[in-house]
C-alpha cells in the first residue's frame, strides 16, 4: 500500500502532539523502546518497527497518524508492540526529565535524587523496592520501566549490582 505525498496531510501529522511510549521487538526478538512525540520525527527503522503496513515513509506516517488521531472503538491498534499506559508514560517522562534537567550521568543518580527530595510519591506505578543481594529494599523502579528508560536515555552497560528481586510499593 502506498499513499501519495500530500503537503497538507504532512502538516496535520506534524502538528499531532503525542506522548506514547511503545516497546517493540524486531524480527530477531530484540526489544526496543520508542518514545513517540511527533510522528514526522521518527526514523525509518522506528516506523518499520511500529507499523508493518505501508511501503514508504509517508504511508507509514499516515497510517500511524490515523491510528493515533482517530479513536478506535474496538481497542485494536495498527501499531506493533506494547504501549505503556498514559500513567506509566507520564511517570517515565518525569523520571527522564529529572535525569536530563539535573544533567545526571548514571541511572542510580536519579533514584538518589528522588529519595533525597522525597519524590517517590510521584512514581506510584513504576517504583519498586529492589533486592540486589546484599543490598535489599533499595528504592528504585521496576525492571520493565528500567529497561525502557535506559533505552530512551541511551544508557547501557553500567556495572551495577544485578537485581535479584523486586516488589512494587
Amino acid at each position: 500500500m502506498k499513499i501519495d505525498y500530500d503537503v497538507n496531510l504532512y502538516k496535520k501529522i506534524a502538528r499531532l502532539s503525542l506522548n506514547e511510549i511503545v516497546q517493540v521487538r524486531n524480527r530477531n526478538g530484540i526489544k526496543s523502546t520508542i518514545h513517540i512525540k511527533n510522528i514526522t520525527e521518527l526514523s525509518w527503522n522506528e516506523l518499520q518497527l511500529l507499523i508493518s503496513s505501508g511501503a514508504d515513509r509517508f504511508t507509514k506516517m499516515v497510517l500511524l497518524y490515523e491510528n493515533y488521531s482517530h479513536s478506535n472503538d474496538t481497542g485494536e491498534s495498527l501499531t506493533n508492540g506494547n504501549k505503556f499506559t498514559p500513567i506509566e508514560s507520564e511517570e517515565i517522562n518525569e523520571y527522564v526529565k529529572i535525569y536530563r534537567t539535573n544533567k545526571l550521568t548514571k541511572h542510580f543518580e536519579v533514584n538518589d535524587y528522588i529519595s533525597i527530595n522525597n519524590l517517590w510519591d510521584k512514581f506510584p506505578t513504576i517504583r519498586s523496592l529492589n533486592d540486589h543481594g546484599k543490598h535489599k529494599e533499595l528504592k528504585g523502579i521496576q525492571p520493565k520501566y528500567f529497561e525502557a528508560i535506559c533505552q530512551i536515555l541511551n544508557i547501557f552497560g553500567e556495572k551495577g549490582v544485578h537485581l535479584d528481586a523486586y516488589k512494587p510499593y
